[in-house]
């Protein structure tokens, strides 16, 4: 009898093996599956099932103070070594291995709930409608002037919000208020916003900061949305200019914007209907940035024209940035942004870390689509 009950523990063991591994793999086949039911994903996951999952994530997460994505971060070398002691103890004494044995099907157990979360809080919202088609933008191809007149607009937006905002003894933008006021103030934005564009309505996530800022700016990552539990990571040791522009990126992941390009322009919509002046010009300020990438790469002349445009004060706060940034370059931001590019392109971003230009095409049809010519909401400094 001992035989036979031997060979169907083994059986059973490898059945179990076989189950976990396509649990694994059936959140990254089902959203290979879906890529071509995007209205679907738009219509029914994205805008009705997707609310409700990332509901109790959201409000649980923020009910913490802290990153829970950083205090993971911190751990993950301290219970690496303990599985590898445990593992090596399993190995030399044979009553370590039941302990052995639990702590790699809890760890199996673990990677199969993060893929499935992965996906479900953020995977599957790569292949929703692109924001041109659900906003009704007319994205097409557009001409140099019609990319200089943007440029223009935008500079005298962004030289009327950064009068409204303070400024250090270098003459460089800071920020009012402390971090524990200014991160939170994003929410209000993506309110006022949603009045107008209803997909905006979704709850947003509560922005955290991160204690090891400095040492994350060797990556030269300014925010990470950590979608396992729907949390807004913000790198708050970045420079002042671009950090309300940042938060409300990384919010506009937790309310089911996955797209990078798309993200960014949710966030400037977000941003400039902010009735802060900081986070009406951090916004504006990064839309200026892509405009003059992408006059700089199709018309120097144009590229040019703008430049002169834009005010002393802009510039300090733009050359301020290059110099913080620059400290941190190094085979470490190289990796980062090689790990990123592959990310993107796994989940069906095939440009990479360049998508991120397609932003100015949203810009576009979004400045023709509103006339060109907007009154700023009334603010509050």
């Amino acid at each position: 009898m001992i035989l036979p009950i031997c060979a169907n523990c083994s059986l059973l063991v490898k059945y179990k093996r076989l189950l976990g591994a396509f649990l694994l793999i059936v959140p990254f086949v089902l959203q290979r599956l879906l890529v071509a039911r995007s209205s679907w994903i738009e219509q029914v996951y994205v805008r009705q099932i997707f609310p409700i999952l990332v509901w109790p994530w959201r409000t649980l997460t923020g009910l913490l103070p802290f990153s829970l994505t950083e205090l993971l971060v911190i751990l993950a070398p301290i219970l690496l070594v303990c599985i590898v002691v445990v593992l090596l103890l399993a190995r030399r004494n044979v009553v370590y291995k039941p302990m052995w044995t639990g702590l790699r099907r809890s760890l199996a157990a673990l990677l199969i709930i993060a893929s499935w979360a992965f996906m479900l809080h953020h995977g599957f919202n790569y292949l929703r409608e692109p924001v041109a088609q659900s906003f009704k933008l007319p994205v097409q191809a557009r001409t140099v002037t019609e990319l200089e007149n943007l440029g223009v607009w935008v500079v005298e937006q962004a030289t009327t919000a950064r009068a409204a905002c303070e400024e250090d003894e270098q003459g460089v933008f800071q920020i009012r208020n402390t971090l524990a006021v200014t991160l939170p103030q994003a929410l209000e934005g993506y309110h006022v916003a949603a009045a107008r564009y209803p997909l905006l309505a979704g709850a947003a996530a509560r922005p955290k900061s991160v204690m090891l800022s400095p040492l994350w700016s060797y990556t030269q990552i300014t925010g990470l949305y950590m979608p396992l539990w729907v949390e807004a990571n913000i790198n708050t040791d970045q420079p002042d200019y671009l950090l309300p522009a940042t938060v409300n990126h990384e919010l506009a992941h937790t309310i089911g914007f996955a797209r990078e390009d798309e993200a960014g322009f949710i966030g400037f919509l977000a941003g400039t209907s902010s009735p802060y002046a900081d986070y009406r010009y951090s916004s504006y300020a990064e839309a200026l940035i892509h405009v003059l990438n992408s006059l700089m790469a199709t018309d120097q002349a144009a590229y040019q024209r703008i430049t002169q445009r834009v005010p002393p004060a802009i510039w300090r706060d733009i050359a301020d940035a290059n110099d913080y940034w620059q400290q941190f370059a190094g085979p470490v931001a190289t990796t980062s942004t090689q790990v990123n590019n592959a990310y993107l392109k796994a989940n069906l971003q095939p440009d990479g870390v360049h998508s991120y230009g397609r932003m100015v095409d949203l810009l576009l049809a979004w400045y023709q689509e509103n006339n060109l010519q907007k009154t700023l909401p009334e603010a509050l400094p």
